[in-house]
């Protein structure tokens, strides 16, 4: 059956081949015409938390544990978050083609790499490759376009800090309708860590032996939709992945589904200031058994986010943020709220510069010890810089 999808994918596209002509080249070679686009960002920040890295691992969050839920601005003090080197270029009149490296202290990355299709029939574009999901609206965001210098709790602890990002295939049609509307189905090699591991392993206690579902194991799928109301643009989306969840260190052999829906109003004042509300819930189902003792584990997760952000000019902007994890049927209180307040400030010297501060306060996370929630306060001094072509983001 996937052989089947696979190929129904790929057939418009051979088609569409067909009946292209293909760009005829001067014999001349013309080395500047063949250079893709390259630019390379850096991103580096300075951290101050009110608890010591070593008590780090005493803390959770959902499940996971705090040294593992930061992936940037990871240590106290200086950190070298990235250095991330991005190649576009037009491969020929079908498909472009995509890199991003991330490198860092300790070693490099491949992020992203994949192809896009052009020229596709009946308004669909396929993408093969390693890439970032379109899950939701900042899975599929790099770290330099967020507007805060974390990721929210609910994309974390569902989510990984490295979010949905895996080899796979997606294919996206646009509908014909008066405003934006796209719809995307697509299917991943799964992850190592969060909601959608998949390996073989023999347990420890109970010696159950879990066997891997086939790849690829993961299936995605959403709708995104946009339209002008006035001097202001609105963004709605839903989604859905759902995948095999198989992992050793969790005990659990089942499978995941997380439903997400997004909002973003961004409302222009003049070319360069405005007011944007963004907001994301997620909702995270497990079924399966604990493999210790061969008993349902089934549980339910729900969390979310709202940020607002105002742009004074081209130069300044400010911004809020609430994150929760506001139910989790694994807890003797389900209902238990986990909260984080966040405000930042930044000041962008030009589009190609930024420096940011950050305060968080955040009571979200559970010492291990006392079994009592902690107070971590946060305060992150953001820089970073971009060199070379780097196109434009999504809106």
């Amino acid at each position: 059956m996937k052989k089947i999808i696979l190929g129904s994918m790929f057939l418009p596209l051979l088609l569409s081949a067909e009946s292209s002509s293909y760009t005829n080249y001067s014999s001349s070679f013309n080395q500047s015409a063949f250079v893709p686009d390259i630019a390379l960002i850096v991103d580096g920040s300075y951290v101050n938390r009110s608890v010591t890295d070593a008590d780090m691992d005493n803390y959770t969050l959902a499940g996971s544990s705090l040294s593992d839920y930061n992936e940037f601005n990871t240590n106290s003090g200086f950190n070298l978050n990235y250095a991330e080197l991005s190649l576009h270029s037009d491969v020929d009149q079908l498909f472009t083609l995509d890199g991003v490296f991330h490198f860092n202290v300790e070693g490099v990355e491949i992020e992203e790499a994949y192809f896009t299709t052009t020229s596709m029939p009946y308004s669909l574009q396929l993408k093969g490759g390693k890439f970032k999901s379109s899950f939701g609206r900042l899975n599929k965001q790099h770290q330099h376009v967020w507007d805060f210098a974390d990721a929210p709790l609910v994309y974390n602890a569902f989510l990984t800090p490295e979010g949905l990002n895996h080899p796979g295939v997606q294919l996206q049609w646009l509908a014909p309708t008066p405003w934006y509307m796209m719809a995307g189905v697509e299917m991943m090699q799964s992850g190592e860590e969060g909601s959608f591991v998949n390996q073989t392993f023999t347990d420890a206690t109970s010696s159950k032996e879990v066997v891997a579902s086939n790849e690829p194991a993961l299936y995605i799928g959403y709708l995104k939709n946009s339209f002008d109301i006035a001097n202001a643009s609105v963004l709605f989306g839903l989604s859905a992945a759902h995948g095999a969840t198989k992992s050793e260190e969790a005990s659990f052999d089942g499978a995941t589904t997380i439903y997400g829906a997004d909002l973003l109003v961004k409302n222009y004042f003049d070319s360069y200031s405005y007011l944007s509300w963004q907001s994301e819930v997620l909702q995270r189902d497990a079924k399966g058994d604990d493999t210790n003792t061969s008993i349902s584990a089934d549980y339910t997760q729900r969390g979310a986010y709202s940020q607002l952000v105002y742009a004074y000019d081209q130069n300044w902007r400010t911004g809020l943020r609430f994150d929760t994890i506001f139910h989790d049927s694994r807890q003797s209180d389900p209902n238990e709220i986990q909260n984080r307040y966040t405000v930042m400030a930044e000041y962008n010297p030009s589009e190609f510069s930024r420096i940011r501060a950050q305060y968080a306060h955040n009571r979200a996370f559970n010492n291990v010890t006392t079994g009592e929630n902690q107070d971590i306060n946060t305060f992150i001094l953001e820089v970073n810089l971009a060199i070379g072509s780097h196109g434009a983001h999504s809106f």
